[in-house]
């Protein structure tokens, strides 16, 4: 990836177009949400009538239209998992 794409950066326009740039991958897609994995971690972008009109990874860009109802990014990490020991003692 370029220099550009390791940069994160959302631009709305009237809630019916938005520009997400530092994508990694689209992990899916369809008419009420897409999700992506960016480089801040996994975004899901929410909405109706969803479109995606560009889709440029080797850019780190992608582009949608439609109704945007929310944007949410995945910021829950994994719990260690503890061993037997560690669940035997507490």
């Amino acid at each position: 990836m370029n220099e550009q794409a390791n940069k994160h950066d959302i631009l709305i326009r009237s809630r019916e177009y938005i520009e997400i740039c530092g994508v990694e991958t689209v992990v899916s897609f369809d008419e009420e949400s897409v999700c992506l994995e960016s480089v801040m971690g996994e975004l899901l972008i929410e909405g109706e009538e969803l479109n995606v009109g560009t889709l440029d990874t080797d850019k780190g860009v992608v582009k949608l239209t439609g109704k945007i109802n929310g944007i949410y990014y995945n910021t829950s990490t994994p719990k260690p998992q503890k061993g037997f020991f560690g669940r035997l003692m507490g």
